[in-house]
Formats: structure tokens, C-alpha cells, sequence
């Protein structure tokens, strides 16, 4: 009998793309998804957060869990642990809280306009401190269970602390999945008991691009930059350098490289 599997991540991470390949290695595995993105699931944030009874009595895959989860038996479960850049993740926050996300404010209007005006490198230096909590709302950067998450360097601390490195966790990085997806796909695929796994790779190897959307620098699109390393371009080195001591610990663990430096 298979094992259930966990697929754990963060917000701007490509967790919808995520959740669109667990829809579809779940239908040719026949393995029931459990998932906040599938509205029969019947799941949300803080329900998969401090509802424990679920986790025993569910099975199949659950995904995508933006955020570590004490789950019961861990141990028991096929772990995929997907992690970005903290950098571009703080980045991609920003353009999704001011401009892209919906949410009860429209974009680009009220204190979501209030926070464009601030300007990025003022944000992201929020998002990653105690201040996190002075932008309200969600809006793609978890916000409507901050009190139960914590701010971005207490969501990877909380990963690295509890997942890295226990024998049933597999860790794969967004830039993988960007730059090499087969090489990604045969990993996150794993834990999934496909019958024809060989076959059914490579066609959906084959399909890459139609899973992912059109890169565009667009703030007004959803997926606005893909590609890794855009804090480079967006941030200043004051910040960047800020946010590598911010982020030391994650940074070192998941080796990423400090400063501004191709992936």
C-alpha cells in the first residue's frame, strides 16, 4: 500500500503549480488529494493547521501545505519539501500584496497602494521582521494566519528545524523546477506509485511547456517572473545584504549563495 505523501512549501513558491501536478500525478496514481486548492476537500489554511483529527483520518496526498504542520506520525508519511530563494520570495510578495492577488481591497488601491508607495525594499525588510504583521490582509503572502505561522525566516526556520534531513523528507528547490523540470518531475514524482512511471515522465517531460505560463515582467500578471534570482535586479545591495543576515541559516542549509549571483 502506498504512503501518504505531504508536499510542503511557501507562499511564492509555484504552490498552484504545484497543486496542478499533484492533481495530475494523484488522477494516474489513483491516490485521493487532499488539498486547500481543490474546494471538495473541504480544507483551508487553519483547519489543516489545528486540525489534527484529519490528518489521521485522510489519505492519499496533501498538497500544497504552504507552511510546517506538526502532522502526527510523520514519520509514516512520503515527504516532498519545495523550497525558493527567501529573497525572491519576499519579492514576489510584494508585487502579489500591491498588485496582482485579490483579496477584500482591490489591487494598487488603499493600504495595498500605501505599501507600493513605500517601495519594495521597504517591504520586503517588513515581511522579513517582527513588523511583519503591520500589512494586513493576505493577499499570496500567508498573512491570514500569521498568528499561527509566523513571519517568512520563522517558516524556514520551522523546515530546516523539523523536515531537513529526516529520511522520509525529500527537499527540492523552485529554481530546479524553472531550469530543469524533468530532472524535477522525476524527483517530486517519487513517492507517487505510478504504473507506467517511465512513460508517463516523459510525456509530461514532454509537455513542459504548456504547464508552465509565458514569462512577462508584468506586475499585473500573476506569474510575473519565474526565473531565479530577480531580487537582484529589484532590490538594493543594502537590502539584499540585509536579508542574507536575515536569512544566514536558510541560506547556508538550502545552498543558496549570499550577495547577487547566478543560481
Amino acid at each position: 500500500m502506498a504512503r501518504d505523501i505531504v508536499v510542503f512549501t511557501l507562499h511564492k513558491s509555484g504552490s498552484m503549480f504545484l497543486h496542478r501536478q499533484c492533481e495530475m500525478l494523484c488522477a494516474a496514481a489513483r491516490l485521493d488529494y487532499h488539498s486547500p486548492n481543490a474546494p471538495a476537500s473541504g480544507l483551508d489554511a487553519r483547519r489543516l493547521l489545528t486540525d489534527r483529527d484529519l490528518w489521521r483520518t485522510r489519505h492519499g496526498c496533501f498538497a500544497p501545505v504552504r507552511f510546517y504542520v506538526d502532522l502526527p506520525e510523520i514519520e509514516k508519511y512520503e515527504v516532498l519539501l519545495h523550497l525558493r530563494d527567501p529573497r525572491d520570495v519576499l519579492v514576489s510578495m510584494f508585487y502579489s500584496y500591491c498588485y496582482i492577488h485579490p483579496g477584500a481591497v482591490a489591487p494598487n488601491t488603499g493600504y495595498r497602494k500605501a505599501a507600493a508607495e513605500g517601495g519594495i525594499d521597504a517591504f520586503v525588510l517588513a515581511k522579513a521582521s517582527e513588523t511583519s504583521t503591520r500589512f494586513p490582509g493576505d493577499y499570496g503572502t500567508g498573512g491570514h494566519v500569521e498568528d499561527l505561522i509566523g513571519n517568512l525566516p520563522r517558516r524556514y526556520r520551522d523546515y530546516i528545524r523539523h523536515l531537513l534531513g529526516r529520511p522520509n523528507v525529500t527537499l527540492l528547490r523552485y529554481e530546479e523546477m524553472v531550469t530543469n523540470y524533468p530532472a524535477w518531475l522525476a524527483k517530486f514524482a517519487r513517492p507517487f506509485p505510478l504504473q507506467h512511471r517511465q512513460a508517463q515522465l516523459e510525456e509530461w517531460a514532454a509537455r513542459a511547456s504548456s504547464f508552465f505560463p509565458q514569462r512577462t515582467g508584468d506586475v499585473m500578471s500573476h506569474v510575473r517572473h519565474v526565473m531565479p534570482g530577480d531580487y537582484g535586479a529589484k532590490l538594493r545591495p543594502e537590502t539584499i545584504q540585509r536579508l542574507d543576515e536575515i536569512f544566514s541559516d536558510a541560506l547556508t542549509a538550502l545552498g543558496y549563495v549570499r550577495g547577487i549571483s547566478a543560481q
